[in-house]
C-alpha cells in the first residue's frame, strides 16, 4: 500500500512540480525512500537536488522558478531547518514566487513498535510549540499535515494558494510517522479541478480614464519593481510607455524596460516622483521612500497590481488616488488598447514637447555615467556591468550587489535574449542558490550572478558551490568586493554626518583581510581567479566565461570601489 510520502510525491508529479532542493535530516527518510521506491517502478518523479544548507534549497527553488516559471519545492530539517531557510523566504514573498517549503517535525508517537516513532533524544529537543510560526510572517498560508488521508487534498490547497494573485510562499509540516502511513487513497482532485484565483484586466471604462489622466498630464510617470515578469510583460510596459511619451522608472525587482531607451529614467524613484503630476504605480511594493519627499499638491497616484497597497504590510504610508488590482498583464493589455483608442486625440505638438522633456532627462541619468573620468587602478560596480555588456550581452543575470548594485546595472545592457532578476526582499544570501536553480531549470543559458562580498558570504559558498559542482551546471558567479558592509557605512554616514565616525572612521563595517574566495571556489571544485586590477578585468572574465561555457562554475572575486552614491 502506498505511503503518504508517495502520495506527496505524486501530488507534487500532477502540479508539475519538476525539483526537490533537499536539505534532508532525520525526519525526511520517508521521503528518500519514497523517492527511490517510486523511481525504481518506473514512476515520474522531481529531480532531488541535494543542498548541503536550507538557505541554498530555498534560494535555488525560487531560482528554479525564475528561469522557468514552474512553481517549486524545497525540503528541510524540523524546526532548525526551517529555522535556517526562513530568511529566504522574505525573498520569495517580496518577488511573488509560488514556493512550497516543506519540513518534517518531530514524531509525536512514543511506541517504538509505530513506524516513524520517536526514537532518539534529538526528538524531543526539536519538538517546539508552533514549528509553522517560524515561517508564518513570510507565508500565505501555513499548515502541518493532521491527517494521512489528508495528503492529496493538502498539496493541492498549498498549490492553489501559492500560485493565486499575488503569488507567494506556503509552508507544509509532516510528522514523520505521518509520512510513513500506508494510505490505501487519497482525496485529490487534480489540478484542473483546484485552479488559484487569477486576477481580471481594466475595464475600457477604467482603462480609458487611466489612459486619459496620463496623455494630459505634464509629468505623466510609470513606476515599477516587478511589472517586467516576461518579455511579454516587458514589452507591453515598453510599448504603453512609448505610446503616451511616459518616463519609467524602476528599483529592485528586475529590469522592467532597457536601459537605453529614451524614456528610461534610471533607479531612482526619488529623484522625479516630486516632479510628476500623475505616478502609475505597477506591480512596486515600495514605489519611493516617502520621508522628507515633497510631492505635487496636484499629484495624482494611481496604484496597478496583484495586491496594489500592499496588504501584507503593516504600514504602507503612500498616496493612492486610485486602485486597481488586476493582473499585470492583462492590466497593461487593457492600457495599451485604451492608448490606442486615445491616440486620434492626443494633442501631436504637446505631446512631442513632453517626449522631448523625457529623452533629455533620460540624458541627465545616464551620461554622468558614461562620462566620468577612470580612475588609474580602481575597478568600479560599473565597469563590471560595461565588461558583461560587452562580453556576454545575453546571460541571464541574477543581481544581488547590493549598494553596488544599481551602479553595475548602469553598465550593464541586456540584450534580447538577456535577462536581468534582482533580489526581491531584504534577505541576503539569495543570488549563489537562484542563479544555481535558474541554471538547473534552463542549462543551454548562460547564467551569471553578481554579489556583493557580503552576499557571498551569506549565500554559504562552499554549500552553494559544491550543490553546483555536484549537480554539473556551471554559473559565472562575480563577486563585486569593497571588502566592507557599504549599506551599513552610508546609513551612518547619513544618520550622522558631523559624528566621531565620519571624522575617525565608521565602525564594524569593513571586513578586514576578506577571505579569499577564489580559493573557496577552488577548494569546492569549481575554478577561482582574484582580479585588482582594471587592465585585468576583461580578460579575467572573458576567460572565465570560457570556463563556464566548458561546463565548469567559476568565481571571480573583484576588487571594487565602494560606491557613495549607490541610486
Amino acid at each position: 500500500m502506498p505511503t503518504v510520502a508517495e502520495w506527496f510525491l505524486r501530488g507534487l508529479v500532477a502540479q508539475g512540480v519538476e525539483a526537490i532542493f533537499l536539505n534532508p535530516g532525520t525526519d525526511t527518510p520517508p521521503l528518500q525512500e519514497a523517492w527511490a521506491k517510486l523511481s525504481m517502478a518506473g514512476e515520474t518523479v522531481p529531480r532531488l537536488v541535494l543542498c548541503p544548507h536550507e538557505i541554498v534549497a530555498v534560494t535555488a527553488a525560487q531560482g528554479y522558478y525564475l528561469a522557468s516559471g514552474k512553481p517549486q519545492v524545497a525540503f528541510v530539517h524540523v524546526d532548525v531547518g526551517t529555522a535556517n531557510a526562513a530568511g529566504g523566504l522574505n525573498d520569495a514573498r517580496a518577488s511573488q514566487i509560488p514556493l512550497l517549503l516543506c519540513a518534517g517535525t518531530s514524531p509525536s508517537v512514543l511506541d517504538s513498535q509505530v513506524p516513524g516513532a520517536r526514537t532518539k533524544f534529538i526528538n524531543w529537543l526539536q519538538d517546539v510549540p508552533d514549528q509553522p510560526a517560524l515561517v508564518r510572517n513570510y507565508t500565505k498560508w501555513a499548515s502541518v499535515l493532521n491527517h494521512p488521508e489528508a495528503i492529496g487534498a493538502t498539496v493541492e490547497r498549498a498549490f492553489q494558494i501559492a500560485q493565486s494573485e499575488p503569488c507567494g510562499p506556503v509552508y507544509l509540516a509532516m510528522a514523520r510517522e505521518l509520512m510513513m502511513a500506508e494510505v490505501e487513497t487519497t482525496y485529490a482532485r487534480g489540478p484542473e479541478r483546484t485552479r488559484p484565483s487569477i486576477l481580471q484586466g481594466l475595464t475600457d471604462a477604467t482603462a480609458d480614464r487611466v489612459v486619459a489622466a496620463l496623455a494630459e498630464a505634464q509629468f505623466p510617470l510609470l513606476l515599477t519593481g516587478y511589472a517586467g515578469r516576461s518579455r511579454e510583460h516587458r514589452e507591453a510596459l515598453v510599448k504603453l510607455a512609448d505610446t503616451l511619451a511616459i518616463g519609467i522608472t524602476e528599483y529592485r525587482g528586475r529590469f522592467n524596460a532597457p536601459l537605453e531607451h529614451p524614456l528610461h529614467l534610471g533607479f531612482n524613484p526619488e529623484r522625479w516622483v516630486g516632479q510628476a503630476d500623475v505616478v502609475l504605480v505597477v506591480d512596486q511594493d515600495v514605489p519611493f521612500v516617502p520621508a522628507d519627499r515633497e510631492l505635487r499638491p496636484d499629484a495624482r497616484f494611481i496604484h496597478m497590481g496583484t495586491n496594489p497597497i500592499q496588504t501584507g504590510m503593516t504600514q504602507w504610508g503612500f498616496p493612492a488616488d486610485e486602485v486597481l488590482p488586476v493582473n499585470v498583464k492583462e492590466g497593461l493589455d487593457a492600457l495599451l488598447r485604451a492608448a490606442e483608442r486615445y491616440l486620434p486625440s492626443l494633442d501631436e505638438k504637446r505631446h512631442g514637447g513632453r517626449r522631448q522633456e523625457m529623452e533629455n532627462r533620460h540624458r541627465q541619468v545616464i551620461e554622468p555615467f558614461e562620462n566620468t573620468p577612470r580612475i588609474a587602478n580602481v575597478i568600479t560596480p560599473f565597469m563590471v556591468g560595461q565588461t558583461l555588456t560587452e562580453l556576454c550581452p545575453e546571460a541571464q543575470l541574477y543581481e544581488e550587489a547590493v549598494t553596488s548594485g544599481n551602479p553595475f546595472a548602469y553598465g550593464f545592457r541586456p540584450s534580447s535574449e538577456g535577462a536581468y532578476m534582482r533580489n526581491g526582499g531584504s534577505f541576503l544570501g539569495w543570488g549563489l542558490g537562484a542563479s544555481i536553480g535558474a541554471a538547473l531549470a534552463r542549462p543551454d543559458k548562460l547564467v551569471v550572478t553578481v554579489v556583493g562580498d557580503g552576499s557571498f558570504m551569506f549565500g554559504v559558498p562552499s554549500a552553494a558551490l559544491w550543490t553546483a559542482v555536484q549537480n554539473r551546471v556551471a554559473v559565472l558567479i562575480l563577486v563585486v568586493n569593497n571588502a566592507c558592509y557599504n549599506s551599513v557605512r552610508l546609513a551612518a554616514r547619513d544618520a550622522y554626518p558631523s559624528g566621531t565616525q565620519a571624522a575617525s572612521g565608521f565602525v564594524g563595517v569593513d571586513i578586514i583581510d576578506p577571505p579569499a574566495f577564489e580559493a573557496i571556489a577552488q577548494a569546492c571544485g569549481a575554478w577561482g581567479v582574484r582580479v585588482d586590477n582594471p587592465v585585468e578585468l576583461k580578460p579575467r572574465i572573458r576567460e572565465a566565461l570560457d570556463v563556464v561555457k566548458g561546463g565548469r562554475t567559476a568565481v571571480v572575486n573583484i576588487t571594487i570601489q565602494a560606491a557613495e552614491k549607490p541610486l
